[in-house]
């Protein structure tokens, strides 16, 4: 499935870029994607997607999620600090078409 200019390919855990490089993704940095991207423009809160790719209740205190989240963006964005494919709104996460 296409994440802005990138194709993400969950079965050889990897995104490859417009130039055909391809970078290797962690199995839960491929269901967080997935997830993500089957929510299509709706906004996936924080612990729903704890819940549904860590399998941790939404109580559980981590920075787990973040940390991901953080990696993926190093792996999409032209620039990660102003992220445009992988958005945080208010309550969660988003993925940009």
């Amino acid at each position: 499935f296409a994440i802005g200019p990138h194709l993400c390919r969950p079965g050889a855990k990897t995104l490859v870029a417009p130039d055909g490089s391809a970078l290797k993704l962690t199995e839960k940095e491929v269901a967080i994607l997935r997830y993500l991207h089957r929510a299509g423009a709706a906004t996936v809160s924080r612990d729903e997607l704890v819940q549904e790719v860590f399998g941790y209740h939404a109580e559980v205190t981590t920075h787990t999620l973040e940390t991901h989240i953080y990696r993926l963006r190093q792996k999409l964005e032209i620039d990660p600090s102003a992220a445009r494919l992988l958005v945080t709104d208010p309550g969660g996460y988003r993925l940009m078409a």
